[in-house]
């Protein structure tokens, strides 16, 4: 159907976003009465030019650049070249990370742990992965050795590995006959009634620059946790939605990831001792403080890997080799640039040494690699920035701001990990934490927190339910509704989240 605006496409359900979300979203209601809508600003691959719409301005602490970050295609981030050749990591949020903490006013979830259980095992069978015992999940279950330390104060755990993109999902789509799939369609406005309460309206660019309006019942966004920011911030004419208690785009969280030291070993100990924690069978075992002392010590959740590396990995110079070449694709700059160029200079031999382990067999160490949650800041945040797109929206500023305090947690739990050891018996931690200048943290593209949920709309954009408190129709999907971020990677728990979405949709859009 042609209007004066262009196409018009009426739909129950829009969905703007075909990464994993949106996509389990959509295959859920596939087959169903529900007539659905999803929009995606990429093509079926990944085209380098569907990128540049995600360019964007960044503050704050280094951030990737934002449009290698995240990537416009259907699969979404799912199809980033670094997941090539080794797969995504899953794993679910621990029961810590849904608690109310006193210590920490900003945490808690609507819901315990318990209650994504349901739907954990149904995003691990559509995530491709092994099933795996949520309650008492056995760490050696696929037959890796035991980790070479146990203890009361530490836990083991798994993150599996999958390469499923959801490539899959898009000719059962198509063939859908209730599911309307727009490729290379970029949203460009969320139109509401008068009231500001209802969504009315969704209109899209194509590639050739006509225009598709879609005019749904409910929508959901699920562009990921910068952009969902951002088409809230921008939607209703430019009045923004969702935003009454200037919450949207605030408490933006990234992983935290970066290696904390290297393990002395003790004895006849050998870096094979280690084994536990080396890839198998598309897993790779992990550390946790338990929890009963994260909630004494007030700790944030951290994972703790154990990497066999050549030993040449442990010096200053190889470090600063490393930080230099991360802050390439990073913003702002790094800084100690002259102190990081300076150990290059005095280490040429530890580089020439790292260089040679790649074809005749060097030292190894092991290095001791940290995955952290920083706590929810409400000056880390996504804003507008000063630039508009080809559309003539305002792009994302980006202002990533872990604190003292989130890099003292990791202190804390890495100093309890170097005293098990100590005691165990396996050698002791020889940090790198008073290193001058400090270690790059890596941000990991996990982009959370910026639409958070809770009960209370002064404390949250979304409701239990995903729906935007204040707007009647419209829900968001992602991890940019997490409350607190956990030191799991988020897809397994993004995709638990649109499962039980979808159940909610499903119920709301066939009985009112």
């Amino acid at each position: 159907m042609e209007s004066s605006e262009g196409e018009e496409v009426v739909a129950d359900l829009c969905i703007v976003g075909a990464g994993p979300a949106g996509i389990s979203i959509a295959r859920e209601l596939a087959g169903s009465g529900i007539r659905v809508c999803l929009l995606e600003s990429g093509g079926p691959n990944v085209e380098r030019r569907a990128q540049w719409p995600s360019r964007g301005e960044i503050d704050g602490y280094p951030l990737h650049l934002l449009e290698e970050s995240r990537v416009r295609a259907f699969g979404g981030t799912l199809r980033h070249p670094h997941l090539l050749d080794g797969g995504w990591a899953a794993r679910p949020l621990d029961p810590i990370d849904f608690e109310t903490r006193p210590q920490r006013p900003e945490s808690g979830w609507p819901f315990d742990r318990d209650h994504l259980i349901p739907y954990y095992v149904r995003a691990q069978h559509g995530c491709g992965l092994a099933p795996y015992d949520l309650v008492n999940g056995d760490p050696t279950a696929d037959g890796r050795p035991a980790a070479p330390v146990q203890d009361v104060e530490l836990e083991t755990t798994l993150f599996q590995f999958s390469d499923t993109d959801f490539q899959d999902a898009l000719p059962l789509l198509t063939n859908a006959s209730n599911v309307r799939v727009l490729l290379r369609c970029r949203v460009a406005g969320i139109t509401t009634d008068p009231s500001g309460r209802r969504v009315e309206a969704v209109t899209a660019v194509r590639e050739d620059r006509s225009r598709v309006v879609v005019r749904p019942r409910l929508v959901v966004l699920a562009t990921g946790g910068i952009e969902n920011a951002r088409l809230l911030l921008t939607a209703g004419s430019g009045h923004g939605l969702g935003n009454e208690y200037d919450l949207v785009g605030r408490y933006f969280g990234e992983r935290m990831a970066l290696p904390v030291g290297h393990v002395v070993l003790s004895g006849s100990r050998t870096v094979d001792d280690a084994a536990f924690f080396f890839r198998r069978n598309d897993a790779t075992g992990a550390l946790r403080i338990a929890e009963r002392i994260q909630r004494d010590k007030d700790l944030l959740n951290c994972a703790f890997y154990l990497v066999p590396r050549p030993a040449a990995a442990a010096t200053p110079a190889v470090r600063s080799l490393s930080t230099l070449h991360k802050a390439i694709g990073r913003r702002p700059w790094v800084e100690g640039v002259g102190t990081h160029l300076r150990n290059l200079v005095e280490g040429l031999p530890n580089l020439a040494d790292m260089a040679l382990s790649s074809v005749v067999s060097r030292p190894r160490t092991l290095v001791l690699r940290a995955q952290g949650e920083h706590a929810p800041n409400r000056d880390s945040r996504v804003s507008l920035g000063s630039r508009r797109d080809d559309l003539g929206v305002p792009v994302a500023r980006v202002t990533w701001r872990p604190t003292a305090q989130d890099h003292e947690s990791i202190r804390t739990s890495t100093g309890i990990l170097d005293a098990v050891f100590r005691t165990s018996g396996f050698g002791y931690v020889k940090t790198m934490f008073d290193d001058v200048p400090a270690t790059l943290v890596e941000g990991s593209h996990h982009h959370m927190g910026t639409t958070r949920m809770n009960v209370d709309p002064r404390k949250g954009v979304v409701d239990a339910d995903s729906r935007v408190h204040s707007v009647a129709n419209l829900y968001v999907a992602g991890s940019s509704v997490f409350p607190t971020y956990g030191a799991s990677n988020p897809t397994l728990t993004i995709v638990a989240l649109s499962l039980r979405l979808a159940d909610h949709l499903r119920r709301v859009l066939t009985h009112g």
